[in-house]
């Protein structure tokens, strides 16, 4: 199957999740609208298509895993806009252009739809998939939900270490992307050992990714506002952390001042927080730490392929 083929594919069959699920027309409608609405650069559906990479590394058949990628797409969204409400971010996405408790409906929705999904698994064929499949959901719910519960413990926290905040990016995001792995690995048929290393990738890559975003967005003041709103991202925790003397003084000088608001945190301060964060190594460390768990994915990877091509001789 090509890539748009699979999306096709995907399209047809949440088209018929939907009207089985017998949904008002609205929640179909917005549904269909906030599929994808984040995607950057025209990419469709690239949760289902990891699922399914994942599938295809251990040498499984993509139409087999067809049900746990969209459920997977599905639970995404839902955490994606769970997790806009709560940062009250991203105001441009569909969900944050409707009431508040009409988008926490939404990602409730979606979030039983992903079950739906996985109840279409080909019972016949191996019931045993399917309570996996199921409990690989179900853990992901959970320790994804303690990561958002801990991270607004965190914004009100004046001390949090750099060990912290790693676990909770890896509660947080790097479950996301361990479940999508994990799915595509069960649902190829994947020996357990295997299925645990591509679960590491899958933590790495999510991990990889919160990385990439806090570097980003840190010193963004206009869209993402991180550090006026307290948010523990990897440059705040690094230079909480390692500042000292009149550095850290004038750091917490200028987390004082966030807390009076954006207005009371203009060009001067915004610029203080530019020349530490680049002096002190914050995005040289974010890039580093990156760096590192790409080194260990690349190895996972090349572990696997191993593996793919062994399977294929034995065939």
């Amino acid at each position: 199957m090509t890539n748009v083929q699979l999306d096709q594919a995907i399209a047809a069959k949440i088209d018929e999740i939907l009207t089985r699920s017998q949904l008002s027309s609205e929640m179909i409608q917005m549904i269909k609208s906030s599929l994808n609405a984040d995607s950057k650069n025209g990419e469709l559906f690239k949760w289902a298509h990891l699922t399914l990479m994942n599938c295809e590394c251990v040498s499984g058949v993509p139409e087999v895993a067809l049900p746990g990628a969209i459920a997977m797409e599905l639970s995404a969204l839902a955490a994606d806009i769970f997790d806009d409400i709560q940062d009250q971010d991203n105001d441009d996405l569909p969900w944050r252009q409707i009431p508040t408790a009409n988008a926490m409906n939404l990602a409730i929705c979606l979030s039983m739809l992903s079950s739906e999904a996985v109840s279409t698994l080909p019972n016949d064929r191996d019931s045993r998939l399917y309570r996996e499949v199921g409990q690989i959901l179900c853990h992901m719910w959970i320790t994804a939900s303690d990561g958002q519960f801990q991270e607004i413990l965190f914004d009100t926290r004046e001390q949090v270490t750099l060990d912290q905040y790693f676990e909770l990016v890896k509660r947080k995001s790097g479950s996301l992307t361990a479940c999508a792995c994990k799915i595509g690995a069960t649902l190829g048929g994947a020996p357990a050992s295997v299925v645990l290393q591509l679960e590491e990738f899958g933590t790495n890559l999510g991990i990889m990714s919160q990385i990439r975003n806090d570097l980003n967005d840190f010193l963004d003041f206009e869209k993402k506002k991180d550090f006026v709103n307290n948010r523990k991202t990897l440059p705040y925790v690094y230079l909480l952390n390692i500042l000292q003397g009149q550095k850290a003084g004038k750091f917490r000088e200028l987390i004082r001042i966030e807390d009076k608001g954006f207005q009371e945190f203009g060009k001067e301060e915004q610029d203080c927080l530019k020349q530490l964060t680049i002096d002190e190594g914050a995005v040289h460390y974010g890039r580093v730490m990156y760096e590192i768990l790409r080194q260990k994915s690349m190895e996972i990877m090349q572990a696997i392929t191993r593996f793919g091509k062994t399977q294929r001789k034995d065939d």
